[in-house]
């Protein structure tokens, strides 16, 4: 679950304990300087709101898809604690007819909270399953509509189901006496979920899910299936969401619809938003300036208030110094920041993450690995492919074969289907006839994370790295699908293969920061890490000199031979192709007019014409 549990686990706790002290620290502070109830209750609500955004951050920091919806859960979890912790006298006034005996009910504020965990993440599994593949197949925006769609559903619920929630006039309301009286309980939760947040995001599942994050496509092909990550994301954000929605409750005292409605989903949001949403540092952070910002809004914009001696709600500053200048604040925080600095103000820093690099011992570069031996007898076969896009076949039955213990070339002119054979083979396209396998398994039309995992790996003509993970945590993803799902293979560690790319001295550098040609050996790297029987690589030299691609032909030979990899490589590169390949296919408009060595290759009358453009003989 945790691949390091010095750096995973022990590091996430004492960060936590530090995040913690100095948000709830200030939080104190801020009481004991300026005095008075007021003061109290707006550090309490910001406590709150606190354990509100790290449950949001879980499932936006961690799958990419912007969530409107989960104050709707938080609506869901805030009626279901009120409708069990509320005392039944209390309820007689307001829901004496509520369903399936609700209003006779009162188990107390403990159990209250439990059933609403459980209610919340019964209902959110039900639409975590189209949320989850919406947002991982059809793009975010599809999840993004269906969360909002929540936040109405429930509102309107909320209004209308009257027997049950009493409505926007009447609603629920504990008796005088009956709220929460300590904020222990607030403590408690607002470390409990800081410390969740962290330890997943550092958790196998979290960081499957940070990859699909960053780019869903080349996760996919690293045998991650987002919709399991974002899913488990999902019902752990919708935990902390339910636990500080019903203190919410308990807090206020009482529960109406626009508790939970779209003025709470803005200002959640722009907390997460401003603070960073890749971050619980940064939402803790969000909270705080958020909080403030408000304060001073609200006290700018409240009647009489004086600055200098000046009625701020005077002419000519009435237009903007009003009651609703809080809102304001708010939008402007949103758009401001969605612009200008969308990553926020911390973008994905952490504190644990900072004490792990300032205090762990610096690890030697380690010894490279010897070769794992080629498994001849695995092999890789495409038949008569066909793929047709309306009237235009991009495939017309080609057809290819390549055992484990060979380099297969993938030539031909611009246009001949060389990257839609590879698709096909690893699940991006499906074809139209046809089959392929691998061993003798059938994987025709299977989803590309599972063909991933059967053995067959791939890179892409266009880089796709996972851009804000760093070098060494772009390694680390595939190795940890490896360990479940190709674990009969020995594979050498995540530490050789960054050494074995000549990576180490950029191991904790972001990939997005590295130069193209370093950027196409981490490709390769990470490839290589999920121990695959076949490498199929996407164009690796494109855009490199010769003498770059020269420096490739030892790469790929070495990071196969490291986990005992065949490979197929498509490339423009002559060079390349015949000082590496020891067979070669070549297509041209969707079928293979020609297979064999490279001199073979070379010398035929049909490649000649079709790829460099001469003219065969008559």
């Amino acid at each position: 679950m945790f691949p390091n549990l010095r750096r995973d686990v022990g590091f996430p706790f004492l960060g936590s304990v530090a995040l913690f002290g100095l948000f709830v620290g200030s939080g104190l502070l801020y009481t004991s300087l300026q005095g008075g109830r007021a003061s109290g209750n707006l550090i309490t609500a910001m406590f709150i709101d606190a354990i509100m955004v790290v449950g949001i951050q879980i499932y936006i920091g961690n799958t990419g898809v912007f969530s409107f919806g989960h104050i709707g859960f938080g609506a869901i979890a805030g009626y279901t604690f009120a409708l069990f912790a509320i005392d039944p006298v209390d309820k007689a006034t307001r829901i004496a007819d509520a369903p399936w005996g609700l209003a006779e009910v009162g188990t107390g504020p403990v159990l209250a909270a439990v059933i609403a965990v459980v209610v919340t993440l019964v209902i959110a599994a039900i639409i975590g399953i189209g949320l989850a593949r919406s947002g991982a197949q059809s793009g975010a925006v599809a999840a993004t509509v269906i969360t909002l769609a929540l936040l109405f559903v429930t509102h309107e619920l909320a209004r209308s189901w009257v027997r049950l929630t009493g409505g926007e006039r009447a609603g629920l309301a504990f008796g005088i006496g009956d709220t929460l009286d300590s904020r222990l309980p607030i403590y408690l939760a607002l470390f409990a979920s800081i410390l969740a947040a962290r330890l997943f995001a550092q958790s196998r599942a979290g960081r499957l899910s940070k990859a699909a994050r960053e780019d869903d496509l080349a996760a996919r092909a690293m045998g991650i299936n987002p919709i399991v990550q974002q899913t488990i994301a999902l019902l752990l954000s919708v935990v902390v969401v339910a636990v500080a929605s019903s203190l919410r409750v308990y807090e206020v005292g009482s529960v109406l619809p626009g508790l939970f409605f779209f003025d709470y989903t803005l200002l959640t949001l722009v907390m997460l938003v401003v603070g960073g949403r890749n971050s619980v540092t940064g939402s803790i952070l969000g909270v705080a300036v958020i909080t403030a910002a408000r304060e001073v809004a609200r006290r700018l914009g409240s009647e009489g208030y004086e600055f200098f001696g000046i009625g701020l709600d005077d002419a000519p500053l009435d237009w903007l110094f009003r009651e609703g200048l809080p809102r304001v604040v708010l939008g402007l925080a949103m758009v401001g920041f969605m612009i200008w600095r969308s990553d926020g103000l911390l973008s994905d820093w952490e504190m644990d993450n900072w004490l792990w690099r300032t205090f762990r011992d610096n690890p030697k570069m380690p010894d490279l690995p010897g070769p794992l031996e080629a498994v001849s007898s695995s092999e890789l076969q495409a038949s008569d492919v066909v793929v047709a896009f309306g009237g235009f076949r991009a495939l017309d039955g080609a057809s290819m074969a390549a055992t484990g213990d060979e380099i297969i070339g993938l030539i031909g002119p611009n246009g001949a289907g060389k990257t839609t054979l590879v698709n096909v083979i690893t699940g991006m396209v499906p074809p139209t006839s046809g089959s392929v396998s691998l061993a003798g398994q059938d994987l025709t039309g299977a989803p590309s994370f599972k063909i991933a995992r059967a053995g067959l790996v791939r890179t892409f003509q266009n880089l796709r790295l996972f851009g804000l993970l760093s070098v060494r945590e772009n390694v680390e993803i595939p190795a940890l699908v490896a360990q479940q799902h190709r674990s009969a293979r020995k594979l050498p560690s995540i530490d050789e293969l960054v050494a074995a790319a000549g990576l180490w001295e950029h191991r904790d550098r972001r990939a997005s920061e590295l130069d193209y040609g370093n950027s196409r050996r981490l490709e390769l790297a990470r490839a290589a890490a999920l121990g695959p029987q076949f490498l199929l690589l996407d164009e690796p030299t494109s855009g490199m000199s010769d003498s770059e691609s020269l420096q490739m032909i030892e790469q790929v030979r070495r990071m196969a031979s490291l986990v005992g990899a065949g490979v197929l490589v498509i490339d423009h590169d002559l060079n390349f192709i015949t000082g590496i390949c020891d067979r070669i296919y070549c297509l041209d408009q969707g079928a293979v007019i020609a297979a064999g060595t490279p001199e073979q290759i070379q010398a035929d009358p049909q490649v000649r014409a079709a790829y460099l453009g001469v003219s065969a003989p008559v």
